[in-house]
């Protein structure tokens, strides 16, 4: 089966975000992707083409 609507392919590339309230989503740090609790602040941001999930970094990095 075919997917018929095609993926923008800016999806994958890093964006700055603004997160308000904690949770809990992957993190990418300098030794590797792990789950962990993301605090409110500035990340950067974008899609896994991998896992399909949002994958967050500091935004200083």
């Amino acid at each position: 089966m075919q997917n018929s609507t095609p993926i923008d392919p800016a999806v994958y590339e890093w964006r700055p975000c603004s997160i308000m309230f904690p949770r809990v989503a992957l993190k990418v740090t300098r030794f590797g992707t792990s789950t962990s609790l993301i605090l409110p602040g500035r990340y950067m941001v974008r899609r896994s083409r991998s896992l399909g999930r949002w994958v967050y970094r500091s935004f200083s990095d």
